[in-house]
């Protein structure tokens, strides 16, 4: 299995605290980056090789690889040219032509347990959502709607919130046959400039409405967080120690 993070953008956002650093190099606490704590997550999941989508001081991430600790992963980075006029589906197109076999995409800003990565991979389905469920969405949730057989078949942060079922949480895992599906959907959406703007689950719905399942992993809302405020930083400072593991 490998994991791709997508960690390309400038994080505007952010600002100042991306000014000068990518989104996934800001300090979680404890002496750790974002990028840090994904890759310990990963190897403590048995994930032997990561491929990292970087643009935006692609240079400080290098950097910061160079003197890391995980030495027995197998790390390459994907250098995404278009980072500043494009959005995160140009990052997993970029991916999935340099892929072939069964990977899990995931956010450059997520932060997660290790259950989530164990249960989405003992999740069964081609293409696989992580979704969690919580009392209330804000506007800025990637909202999803799940049908009763646990199903996916809308996702995106225009949705009903009245009739939203969760959220996505930007870890997505696909077979072979997954990967092929959606390497064939970005290629023919890379045709049409506009799309280079998208967030990458619009080929997902459109994946979706075509008839093809996207199953749904639910996890603990409490197991991961994402970094898009500045008020989300300290949120996971105080929860530093759930994201920061010991490879024992």
């Amino acid at each position: 299995m490998i994991a791709i993070l997508l960690s390309a953008g400038k994080g505007s956002r952010m600002y100042p605290l991306t000014s000068n650093t990518p989104k996934c190099l800001i300090d979680i606490g404890k002496g750790k980056t974002v990028l840090e704590s994904q890759l310990e997550t990963l190897q403590i999941c048995g994930i032997k090789k990561v491929y990292i989508v970087a643009g935006y001081r692609i240079e400080q991430i290098k950097a910061k690889l160079k003197g890391s600790d995980f030495k027995d992963m197998e790390i390459k980075i994907i250098h995404n040219p278009f980072y500043e006029n494009s959005n995160n589906i140009v990052s997993l197109w970029l991916a999935s032509l340099l892929i072939e076999s069964e990977c899990i995409s995931i956010n450059g800003d997520d932060l997660f347990k290790p259950e989530v990565i164990n249960s989405l991979n003992n999740s069964e389905g081609d293409i696989v959502m992580t979704t969690s469920k919580k009392d209330f969405y804000d506007s800025d949730d990637m909202l999803v709607i799940h049908n009763n057989y646990n199903n996916v078949i809308s996702v995106g942060k225009d949705l009903d919130k009245q009739k939203a079922t969760g959220e996505s949480v930007g870890i997505i895992k696909f077979s072979l046959l997954g990967l092929k599906i959606i390497r064939d959907t970005l290629d023919e959406m890379m045709k049409d400039l506009t799309n280079h703007q998208k967030f990458y689950l619009h080929a997902l719905q459109k994946i979706m409405d075509s008839g093809i399942v996207v199953n749904s992993c639910i996890i603990d809302d409490k197991a991961w967080a994402e970094i898009d405020f500045h008020p989300d930083i300290n949120d996971v400072r105080l929860r530093v120690d759930e994201f920061v593991k010991k490879i024992i």
